[in-house]
């Protein structure tokens, strides 16, 4: 029995649900939610029946738990005939159940590598999977839009060990720069000593800001030769602070999957677990050549420190040191570009549905 497939209050385009093609006896209702607690009406619909599958899903960044609308929901789902799914982005080993114990069915459904490979087959002119090659101009690529704590910090680190030269760095403040706000706090895991270092450094960027390869807000846009023709992407993800809210969030964007998708290794300034989400979709990682231990460090400012010590260290040997790393992980280059270019948002979600 073929299936219906509606999609409810989809605001933004990222995601094309339409071309879905799912064989179930379910008719599935996917609603992009972008403020749950404001949008359970549709759920009370007396026409939703025992053949219904509704599949709310976040469709932006990251969703916030909160016990009051969890609650609800958990109240509506066991009183409804229909199948429920909560779908997010935020996670793949989230502790929200135990900090904010819950009924409905829960799942993490990764779609950033989806999306980078979306990406860079919609904007370039030589789209998909390029070659790789070991002669690269450029030790390193760091590429920012948006004015954010970790990623001045990181900005400044290079400043202050005269790394800038040796790669391709943007640092663009799109949008006001004066809405900047300094939210490294103790309470958040930073010794005192961790603050002021962090707030020298971002003190030490402001003579460079903002630093422009050209006018473009969005990083899938910029010429692709900057990412092929640089070894290492250090990729300052989208949050930094390993908890919100009182539970932890791990969750990688197309930031990192852009260096996924142009043949370049990465570390990544963002999240505890960063390295582990991505390991559970079946990329590999470069623990050979680099010391990865710092996405085991939950505590924020020991995680910040370790993953800079990291990046000085890596970045501050020779060009030709760099070359030689990068041709010891060609065949995890290869796998990680591969596997990226063969992702389907419909397998993932097919997964899902059939495990109902």
């Amino acid at each position: 029995m073929s299936s219906s497939i509606t999609v409810l209050n989809q605001h933004r385009s990222e995601f094309e649900f339409f071309k879905l093609k799912i064989n179930t006896h379910y008719n599935i209702i996917i609603h992009c939610v972008y403020r749950i607690e404001t949008e359970f009406a549709f759920l009370l619909d007396p026409n939703l029946d025992a053949n219904t599958l509704v599949i709310l899903w976040h469709p932006v960044e990251q969703g916030v738990f909160y016990p009051d609308w969890m609650a609800e929901l958990d109240r509506i789902v066991s009183q409804a005939p229909y199948k429920l799914v909560y779908l997010t982005g935020v996670s793949h080993k989230p502790n929200v159940s135990k900090i904010y114990p819950h009924c409905f069915d829960l799942r993490f459904l990764p779609v950033f590598d989806y999306r980078s490979a979306m990406i860079w087959n919609a904007y370039h002119r030589n789209p998909g999977p390029q070659p790789v090659t070991l002669n690269k101009s450029h030790k390193f690529m760091y590429i920012n839009a948006k004015d954010l704590v970790h990623r001045r910090y990181m900005y400044g680190q290079l400043i202050k060990n005269n790394l800038v030269k040796d790669g391709i760095v943007s640092y663009q403040c799109y949008g006001d720069q004066n809405t900047f706000t300094y939210n490294f706090e103790e309470g958040q895991g930073f010794t005192v000593t961790q603050l002021q270092d962090a707030k020298d450094m971002c003190d030490l960027c402001l003579p460079h800001m903002p630093l422009k390869i050209d006018d473009s807000n969005f990083s899938g846009k910029l010429p692709r030769n900057l990412y092929l023709d640089s070894y290492i992407n250090i990729v300052s993800e989208t949050n930094f602070i390993n908890m919100q809210n009182g539970y932890d969030i791990s969750f990688v964007t197309e930031k990192t999957f852009n260096a996924i998708a142009n043949n370049q290794m990465f570390i990544i300034v963002g999240h505890a677990g960063s390295l582990d989400l991505l390991k559970s979709l079946g990329y590999k990682t470069f623990d050979s050549v680099i010391n990865e231990s710092y996405d085991t460090i939950v505590n924020n400012g020991s995680r910040l420190e370790s993953v800079t010590c990291e990046i000085v260290r890596f970045l501050s040997r020779p060009h030709k040191d760099i070359q030689d790393d990068y041709a010891k992980v060609q065949d995890i280059i290869v796998h990680n570009r591969n596997l990226l270019y063969s992702q389907k948002l419909e397998t993932r979600l097919q997964s899902i549905v059939d495990s109902l």
